[in-house]
């Protein structure tokens, strides 16, 4: 009998002899590389608010070369205060919104082990149903 980890690892497959089903390894998800012009495209053209996208242009500009901020960089929220002439409830309220567009990704809150440090932030690119392909209205050209 398979374990959970083996479970979750497997997808079920039809047979066409009948409807039992035969568990297989799961495709692997393929990661694509971060590369600092795609997100940002897709940044601009999604429809996220525009402090959002100031927020998020500060956090690619200052990411490594693999989309990550480390634990404790610039993206604390005194620090993006300063850099946005923003009050941190609101820097805080724009991270938070950047998640759960799915252009970042963070540790959970509640398993982070360091209260004393800020998380790492690593950029992610939402699916791409979340991302804006044409104009939001028709007086607006797609930059």
């Amino acid at each position: 009998m398979p374990d959970n980890a083996q479970l979750a690892r497997t997808r079920v497959v039809p047979m066409t002899t009948g409807t039992t089903a035969i568990p297989m390894p799961a495709a692997p998800v393929p990661t694509a590389a971060y590369d600092r012009a795609v997100w940002e495209r897709a940044l601009l053209t999604s429809t996220v608010r525009r402090d959002l996208r100031l927020l998020g242009l500060i956090l690619s500009h200052h990411a490594d070369a693999a989309g990550c901020l480390p634990a404790g960089g610039i993206q604390h929220a005194e620090s993006l205060c300063a850099l946005m002439r923003m009050e941190g409830r609101k820097v805080r309220q724009a991270l938070n919104e950047l998640e759960l567009a799915h252009f970042i990704r963070r540790p959970n809150l509640h398993t982070w082990p360091r209260r004393d440090i800020v998380r790492p932030i690593t950029l992610t690119l939402p699916t791409v149903a979340a991302v804006r392909t044409g104009p939001e209205h028709p007086g607006e050209a797609i930059r």
